[in-house]
């Protein structure tokens, strides 16, 4: 099992690998904190999503002195609370963003179908006059 000071170096060692790239390749330039930001966002949403599921099956629900001292605690729903909370925002907001891109593709690509299918009955047209 790697521990804590492997992780580090090895996240310094991608951030290394990615501002080389950056200085070698200039179109990164502009790319890099994007790149960067996204990346690190979603290590730490995967990372609160995954502990939001585990704290379910870490509680002894049936003994409240396991959570009684864990941040939200005493409460069983302030544990979940804090713990699964931010995991389920996560999930929410993404699955939200998702619905919006798909119902904005199908609109996109609803309107060039119409639009590609009056140019055509207007080509139509167009042919019927000039025959």
């Amino acid at each position: 099992m790697r521990s804590g000071a492997d992780t580090v170096l090895a996240l310094f060692a991608a951030v290394l690998a990615l501002t080389v790239v950056a200085v070698a390749v200039p179109r990164w330039r502009r790319h890099l904190p994007k790149v960067a930001g996204l990346g690190a966002g979603g290590i730490l949403a995967v990372y609160l999503v995954a502990r939001g599921i585990a704290e379910f099956f870490a509680v002894h629900y049936g003994d409240p002195a396991s959570y009684r001292n864990d941040w939200g605690g005493p409460s069983l729903a302030g544990v979940f609370a804090v713990h699964s909370g931010p995991g389920a925002a996560i999930v929410i907001g993404t699955a939200a963003y998702l619905l919006r891109r798909w119902r904005q593709g199908r609109r996109a690509r609803g309107a060039s179908a119409s639009a590609s299918a009056s140019a055509s009955a207007g080509a139509l047209s167009l042919a019927k006059r000039e025959a």
